[in-house]
């Protein structure tokens, strides 16, 4: 499982010139979340991918959550420097939509085809208060009833281009009149073959570049008649296209270059060497936990020690710095826990072993001492822990997936993954804060 860009590009390229020599059409379609899984992503701010899109043209692309992640400014900036229509008829602004709700595309003069585009309504939870602010997503089943019957008297085929996950696309297929194909994405669902309901052809391919998904169909007028469909894995054996990955490079070059810039400086050597980090309180890892309970508005955060991969000298902060003692795209997740539940969760830390494993936690808004019998003395912003109490607390989605044997989040209320990266909360506070000192405060505290 390779991926990647310039293959990619080889095999669409090679699809679309075999349909050329057979007479057949080709449509090109992107489901959405373009601009996120790379620092190239990161660091450009999707430029990088639309450029490769842009070389590939694509006949249509609908906008998923992450499009949102760097804000409606660059966002209406990459969609004007998009070469193809990019759709979404749910996005609005008020009563006004932001994007076109639909294309039409005309097939060599013989058949016209229609596409929607929809994007889950889940994005006003999924992205950044801040990033969205004025912007509202309806319901995708409700705008694909509202326009069914204009599309399909326009249309012979009507295609929705979707980021809403496959129960919604099962929605739409059940409910949306004269819908004949879903492409979809956002859960990430590889589908080796196209799920059909009520008639409706319902195809997605993962995520990543790791598959091409392709459908064949037949149309005999206004009608579906014959059905072929797959997924393509981009593999090593496939040759890389020239051109994209001389693209790719320049971009890896530039990126190499932007590493070097400096967003910040520490006062303090700064510790998150495996060593220190995995067997008892830290500098670093006070202010990993403070940015995620800050960033939460929870009570307590703890992060898992394996998460924090080096220590930073006193002086300056590279952005290369910051990729290195954060290199995962660790994302915040919230739950709520009994006090009961937290101190389980706190002695499974202790019970780890020094330095075994990663899962010893760093925390914020909570102390203890760890005694010769286990944990002792257990308090939440000073206040002795009640045992009974829920308290709200952000952890790594790595831990709430049940990372370093951390069971217990999965039997929390409230739960929910936000789609920030813990890195980017700490790049923020570097460029805010200029300078910083962060000390050891008794959070974690051993008997002799």
């Amino acid at each position: 499982m390779v991926g990647g860009a310039a293959r990619l590009a080889t095999l669409v390229n090679r699809i679309r010139e075999e349909n050329r020599r057979l007479g057949r059409h080709t449509l090109f379609l992107v489901a959405g979340d373009l601009f996120l899984g790379s620092s190239l992503s990161a660091l450009f701010k999707g430029e990088a991918e639309l450029k490769f899109l842009n070389r590939l043209r694509p006949d249509a692309m609908t906008l998923g959550n992450h499009e949102f992640d760097f804000g409606m400014g660059v966002l209406q900036e990459r969609v004007q420097e998009a070469m193809f229509p990019v759709v979404s008829a749910n996005t609005y602004k008020g009563r006004e939509r932001l994007f076109p709700p639909v294309i039409f595309k005309d097939m060599g003069g013989r058949l016209r085809v229609a596409i929607l585009g929809l994007i889950t309504p889940d994005t006003a939870q999924l992205a950044h208060p801040g990033k969205i602010a004025g912007i509202t997503f309806s319901d995708p089943v409700a705008e694909g009833n509202n326009l069914a019957s204009e599309i399909r008297r326009k249309s012979d085929i009507f295609v929705a281009l979707t980021h809403t996950g496959v129960e919604i696309d099962k929605k739409l297929a059940q409910d949306v009149p004269g819908l004949d194909v879903i492409i979809g994405g956002h859960d990430h669902i590889a589908m080796p073959e196209p799920l059909v309901v009520n008639g409706v052809l319902i195809c997605q391919a993962q995520f990543r570049g790791l598959f091409l998904g392709r459908l064949d169909l037949r149309i005999d007028g206004k009608k579906v008649v014959k059905v072929g469909g797959g997924l393509i894995p981009v593999t090593e054996e496939l040759p890389e296209d020239k051109e994209i990955k001389e693209m790719v490079a320049s971009f890896r070059t530039k990126l190499d270059q932007k590493l070097k810039e400096v967003v910040g400086r520490t006062g303090v050597p700064l510790v998150g060497e495996a060593e220190k980090i995995r067997k008892m309180e830290t500098n670093l890892g006070n202010l990993v936990a403070d940015l995620m309970r800050t960033a939460t508005h929870t009570e307590i955060a703890l992060v898992n020690g394996g998460s924090i991969r080096g220590s930073l000298e006193k002086g300056p902060i590279t952005l290369e710095d910051v990729w290195r003692v954060l290199p995962y795209d660790t994302q915040l997740a919230q739950v709520e826990l009994t006090g009961s539940q937290i101190a389980e969760v706190l002695n499974h830390s202790i019970s780890l072993g020094p330095g075994l494993t990663g899962g010893f936690l760093q925390v914020s808004g909570v102390s203890f001492t760890i005694g010769k019998s286990g944990l002792e003395d257990i308090r939440v912003q000073g206040k002795p822990l009640q045992r009974e109490r829920y308290y709200s607390i952000a952890i790594t989605d790595f831990m709430f997936a049940g990372g370093d044997g951390y069971g217990h989040f999965q039997k929390g209320k409230n739960p929910l993954v936000q789609p920030f990266l813990i890195r980017d909360f700490f790049l923020d506070y570097l460029k805010e804060n200029k300078e910083i000192s962060p000390a050891l405060e008794g959070r974690i505290r051993r008997q002799p």
